[in-house]
This record gives structure tokens, sequence and C-alpha cells, in this order.
């Protein structure tokens, strides 16, 4: 492998891992020679694209690196990169795309791409508000919360949900509990009638803003094996946002493989 490929997966294990590395570290992660990761390691030092503690011996990304993530923090917002990936969802689906926010206990849109294939679009323009739990969108925004705040921000209102959506409080904790480890969460019918959603969400680590990202579909439309393709791609669409800024769950997922 090359030092390029090496150096790529250091600083890949960096943010996976969120602390530190040692030379045992990265060869135990890597399965690589400790002599080899010794030599990468102290020449992504030398070039500052790695630190290293003078106290534990442990590497941390240089001043290169924060340099180049500072600069990219600046100028590209997360809501413009959720926009960018709305975009391509819309043009590889044809489905309406959406960028909410979690205000509180409802969801509100601050974006919405309309789709181009079918009958059925839905229009739920930027302003529009629904109670997290009755949507895909909301809940992929709640499921990033723990459950004492999800009980919180949830109103008796949810025992008269429609369609799929939980019907009790219990019932939602259990579905956020799969959304966590799936990574996205899907509707039938619940908020708008007729329509599906399948949404994502990401957190804005610097001000903790929970945002989603998701299509909207016809729900005759949403067999499994639909919900399954979309809601990969939705998925992957907040696990690239994700990354970009440093959101610590999609740092620490590990199920995009699956």
């Amino acid at each position: 492998m090359s030092t390029l490929a090496n150096a790529r997966d250091v600083l890949r294990l960096i943010a996976h891992l969120q602390r530190d590395v040692t030379v045992t570290d990265v060869a135990g992660e890597l399965g690589l020679p400790k002599s080899s990761v010794s030599r990468t390691l102290s020449m992504m030092a030398e070039y500052g694209f790695l630190e290293r503690d003078p106290a534990t011996r442990a590497y941390r990304p240089g001043e290169l690196i924060m340099e180049a993530s500072y600069h990219f923090r600046a100028s590209r917002g997360t809501v413009s990169l959720l926009e960018e990936e709305v975009a391509r969802l819309v043009a590889d689906t044809g489905y309406t795309g959406y960028v909410d926010v979690l205000d509180g206990g409802e969801s509100l849109v601050l974006h919405m791409r309309i789709g181009t294939t079918g009958a059925l679009q839905a229009y739920t323009p930027a302003g529009t508000r629904a109670p997290a739990y009755a949507s895909s969108m909301g809940r992929a925004l709640l499921a990033r919360l723990d459950d004492s705040e999800v009980m919180r921000l949830v109103d008796s209102g949810i025992e008269r949900s429609a369609g799929s959506a939980p019907k009790s409080r219990r019932e939602l904790l259990a579905q956020l509990a799969r959304v966590r480890v799936d990574g996205w969460e899907f509707s039938r019918g619940e908020y708008v009638p007729g329509v599906s959603g399948i949404s994502a969400a990401v957190e804005d680590p610097d001000t903790g803003q929970l945002f989603g990202i998701g299509i909207a579909l016809p729900a005759s439309e949403l067999r499994d094996d639909v919900a399954e393709r979309h809601g990969r791609s939705v998925r992957d669409a907040a696990l690239r946002v994700g990354k970009r800024i440093g959101d610590p769950y999609w740092l620490r997922y590990v199920g995009a493989e699956r």
C-alpha cells in the first residue's frame, strides 16, 4: 500500500476513534507492520498532517489538517451541504426532497426541491411544521436525542397518530431505537395521507442543531425493496454530510456496508 493511502487510512482512523492514536493503535486497527506505521506517522508529522504529544507520544491532527477543516467549515455550512445532497437525491430518484430542522417537538421545513417523476409530487414548502413523531423526518430527528429528551418533547397527540406512525410513547421509543441502528427512517401515509417519506438526520457539532434530509414519494410505491434502496441512499447522503461537518454519530457509524 502506498504512503498516501496509509496516510488516508490513518486520518480516517483518528476520525472514527475520535482520539489521539499511537503506533500500536494504528498497526492493530489497520493490520500493518509497526515499522511501516512508525515511518508513516513520522512523515505525516514532519509535513504538518499530524502532531505528536510530547508526553504520551500519541498522534493527533496537525496544524495543516486543522486549518483546512476550519476553512471548509467557514465556507460550507451544514444547510448548504444538505441542500446539495437533496439536489442529488431528487436527480437520482425523481422524488421531492427536503431539508428540515428540529424545532422543539416539531419538524420544520427549511428547504424543498420539487421532484421530476410521477403524477404525485408532495408539496410542503419551507415553513411547514408537523409533530416530529408523525413523520419519517421528525422521527429521524428525534432519534438523535436520548429517550428522556424525546419524552419531554412528545405530547398526547401521539395517541391520535395516523397511518403507520407510533400511537404511544413506548411504540415511538422502540422505533427510534431501530432508527439509531439503521441510520434512516420511513413513513407510510402518516401526516400527509397517501404520501410516504424516507429520512435521516445530522447534528451540527458547533451548534448542536439537528437537521433532517429526506424524500417524499407516493405511499403506494413504497415497497420493501424500494424502501431499502432509497433508505440507503438517504442514509448515505446524511453520512457524507455528517462526516464532513464532524457529526459524532456519523463518524462512529459502522452500518454503511450492510
